[in-house]
């Protein structure tokens, strides 16, 4: 889950290569303006002139100077403004390029890491994550009931449809999931193609096996002064638009008491900032219900959609037919 300094270093690199390009906008919209609008380069010669005057006047004689320089330079963008509409240009045709507005395009708003620098960094981390290259595998393109018949074709049916309308209201509607059932019933494949089709429409969706997850609870929970952790990891499981914790279960019996008390946590935050969050176990109801403390449980069961999955397991039935 982790990113590099190199790796944070081109992500830095590829907002100055924004700024340049957005500056190569401006700079041909200018020109192309200017050919168009005889008198309005003159007229952005003299605003500048008049800023650059008062900003020096205004260290010798004081902000006396500023008042009178600000009106002028508000009649001579009346002018220009006015100049531009009679030839069909708006006004902000020639402000500033941004692709992130908010920090323009610097990453940083107030001294903190904007939106779009934490989707970067998320975006790191998902392309170096195990699931990255199987979610061009595993997708709604190659979805198939080909493997399913019966009572499971019309379930897996049903889970393609709710999943399908998850992606399509994620922007409108909050909603948590929990997938369980069979070994190899294709809970995973479900949750990749929620999770490819969600990062395609520009949302930071974080995966992590639970067994990946506990570990980066455990490096929460038990970090000492001078040790290593993946902070911004950390953070992502609460600011990422969708959280899937995919096995939830099989690290129970490497984790303590402490770490799962840590994870629901996590659920309860996201729960409060109405964020999603899709869980899928190979466990049951009931052996999850032994496993975590009722008061956890009553949380998952509370505030999450049971879709219970009961294929036979895939993976066995394509081996079969090979």
């Amino acid at each position: 889950m982790s990113y590099s300094h190199k790796q944070f270093n081109e992500i830095m690199s590829s907002y100055e290569e924004q700024r340049r390009k957005n500056r190569r906008i401006l700079d041909m919209r200018k020109k192309e303006v200017y050919e168009n609008i005889p008198g309005l380069k003159a007229l952005d010669d003299e605003i500048a002139d008049i800023s650059t005057e008062t900003a020096i006047r205004n260290i010798t004689e004081g902000p006396q100077c500023i008042s009178p320089a600000v009106k002028k330079i508000n009649e001579l963008s009346e002018k220009k403004a006015l100049l531009m509409r009679e030839k069909g240009y708006d006004v902000s045709y020639l402000k500033p390029v941004y692709d992130c507005p908010d920090c323009r395009d610097t990453g940083y708003r107030n001294g903190t890491k904007c939106h779009c620098l934490k989707q970067k960094i998320i975006d790191v981390m998902y392309r170096q994550s195990d699931i990255y290259p199987k979610l061009k595998e595993e997708n709604f393109d190659t979805f198939s009931f080909e493997y399913f018949d019966g009572d499971a074709l019309l379930q897996m049916k049903k889970i393609r449809a709710l999943a399908e309308d998850f992606v399509d209201s994620f922007a409108k509607n909050y909603v948590n999931m929990l997938f369980y059932g069979n070994v190899g019933s294709g809970k995973t494949f479900i949750t990749n193609c929620i999770a490819e089709k969600l990062i395609d429409r520009g949302y930071s969706v974080i995966y992590l096996t639970a067994l990946r997850l506990f570990e980066l609870l455990n490096g929460h929970i038990f970090r000492r002064n001078g040790s290593s952790f993946d902070e911004d990891a950390y953070n992502s499981l609460f600011d990422c638009s969708l959280l899937i914790i995919d096995d939830l279960g099989t690290e129970v019996a490497n984790s303590a008491t402490v770490t799962a008390s840590e994870l629901f946590q996590i659920l309860n935050e996201r729960d409060n900032a109405r964020k999603s969050t899709i869980i899928s176990s190979n466990l049951s109801l009931e052996q999850l219900k032994d496993n975590y403390s009722e008061r956890s449980f009553s949380r998952i069961l509370g505030g999450y959609e049971l879709i219970r999955f009961n294929g036979e397991d895939i993976r066995l039935k394509k081996r079969r037919q090979a």
